[in-house]
């Protein structure tokens, strides 16, 4: 009954945060939807995160999102001064190219989460995934040689070991 409760707060304290306002119609429908949520979801989501993760794999996890999520906000910030630099030259000196780079990443679901972290980015777009091979094909708009495409996978190796940690 405890673990209901608990499901039925947290889900009707999101409802009033997503819903914006709190008024009589709000919380009658909001109570209604989260109390059939936590009668058919608390004993799965406890008994989930009991199974496949014990507390403190659980807490790492967090970790390694977090470290994710400020990885993300540090490049989607540095790709987007760049992408403003050029877009303000006069003679803009873009040298845009499709690379082609290969994941360790096994899980579907992480190849998904990395090929949404580098698209997000201002300046590169992921355009085709080989499944058998593992390769992504990458188009960025500001590539300057075979150095700067080892820079591009140290960039695209850090948020993979990041999701690697998360997903598998």
């Amino acid at each position: 009954m405890k673990k209901k409760l608990l499901i039925f707060i947290l889900t009707l304290a999101l409802w009033f945060v997503l819903a914006g306002k709190v008024n009589i119609h709000v919380f009658l429908l909001g109570a209604i939807i989260c109390s059939i949520i936590s009668l058919m979801l608390a004993d799965n989501v406890f008994s989930f995160v009991q199974k496949k993760h014990e507390l403190k794999g659980f807490f790492k996890k967090i970790y390694y999102i977090f470290l994710l999520i400020s990885s993300f906000i540090y490049d989607v910030f540095i790709s987007a001064i760049r992408v403003s630099r050029h877009a303000f030259e006069m003679k803009p000196s873009l040298s845009s190219r499709t690379v082609r780079i290969k994941t360790s990443l096994e899980n579907l679901n992480s190849n998904a989460a990395l090929v949404n972290f580098i698209t997000f980015t201002q300046g590169s777009i992921a355009m085709d995934f080989d499944h058998l091979n593992r390769y992504y094909f990458i188009h960025w708009i500001d590539v300057h040689g075979e150095d700067e495409v080892e820079v591009k996978k140290a960039l695209i190796s850090k948020h993979e070991h990041l999701i690697a940690k998360i997903f598998d």
